[in-house]
């Protein structure tokens, strides 16, 4: 009768060091030694993390729930805070606005930052300049750049107007930023002009980075520009593309200075997003404790959006 010489798993980890009783490896000193340098590495940038970003994320949720003026005592009311948002008509308000411009900007800033792109790849006379140019405006300062454009929208002298009356078209200038219904797509246009850089740079890197034997192939196939587009260029640049339309989702959901130096929210609140509600309850109205819950729900807004989009969406490597 033949014996069964097979070693159990139990008396394989036993007899292997390292192993355990699930039969994987476990962390012996030596291991543990040569790591210990690259956590070294990483642990500066780990306590900045904790420091700047966990701390306050985890103080603001305490302060959401005490009603606090900036000085004096804190005191406790619990989720009262976050009940009074509820009945809050201008949160509602912010709220919205928020969400179009987090629908609205991404769109044009990306699509117009993929044409550009794939503009620029095809090598189009003066390309180098094209390029600089539309990136220029990613390097100001989003003040300069609300200023700017604040100078040009003003009723009686702006550059829109000026040139809306000298062509002869008065009946079609605008009070651009007093008038309710043209404000917040006044204010929108900034973004887009200044952030479309960024997504062309980006999606021009990914577009180059394929092989010219594709589209070598693909030109002999016959195919035209379009096609090209459809068929070739945008399935293998999906990966950036969703990417780089999330970052523009996260970066439109929280903005604040173009509100803040073009309209002040106004008018009638027609402006109103959360970043600038957050900055005018908190700094100029002095209720920290509000102020501080509507940056928890800020957050979690953002949080929400950007898991539900990467779940949504998926991201996968693409190989040549």
């Amino acid at each position: 009768m033949r014996r069964n010489l097979r070693p159990s798993p139990s008396s394989t980890s036993a007899a292997l060091p390292g192993l355990g009783s699930s039969g994987k490896k476990q962390p012996t000193l030596f291991h543990i030694r040569k790591a210990l340098p690259w956590y070294l590495f990483i642990a500066p940038a780990s306590l900045m993390l904790l420091a700047l970003l966990a701390y306050p994320l985890i103080d603001t949720l305490r302060l959401s729930l005490f009603k606090w003026g900036g000085l004096g005592p804190q005191t406790f009311v619990g989720l009262r805070n976050f009940v009074k948002l509820f009945g809050d008509e201008i949160f509602w308000l912010a709220l919205r606005n928020s969400f179009i411009f987090a629908i609205v900007v991404p769109f044009f800033t990306v699509s117009l930052g993929l044409f550009l792109g794939v503009a620029i790849s095809r090598r189009l006379k003066g390309w180098q300049i094209y390029r600089i140019a539309f990136f220029i405006p990613v390097m100001m300062s989003g003040v300069v750049v609300a200023t700017l454009w604040a100078n040009m929208f003003e009723f009686n002298h702006g550059l829109f107007n000026t040139v809306l009356r000298g062509i002869g078209l008065d009946g079609l200038a605008q009070n651009w930023l007093g008038d309710r219904n043209v404000a917040l797509i006044s204010v929108m246009l900034v973004p887009i002009w200044q952030s479309v850089g960024f997504p062309m740079i980006v999606l021009l890197a990914a577009i180059e980075g394929i092989p010219q034997d594709m589209h070598d192939a693909a030109t002999m196939d016959g195919v035209n520009e379009w096609q090209r587009i459809w068929g070739l260029i945008l399935p293998l640049i999906k990966p950036v593309l969703a990417s780089i339309t999330m970052l523009s989702i996260i970066g439109a959901m929280k903005v604040f200075d173009l509100v803040l130096v073009m309209t002040k929210g106004g008018p009638a609140f027609s402006t109103q997003v959360l970043g600038y509600y957050l900055f005018e309850t908190a700094f100029r109205s002095g209720d920290f404790g509000y102020g501080s819950a509507i940056a928890v729900v800020m957050f979690m807004v953002v949080f929400v959006i950007a898991y539900g989009y990467v779940r949504g969406v998926r991201i996968e490597s693409v190989e040549y």
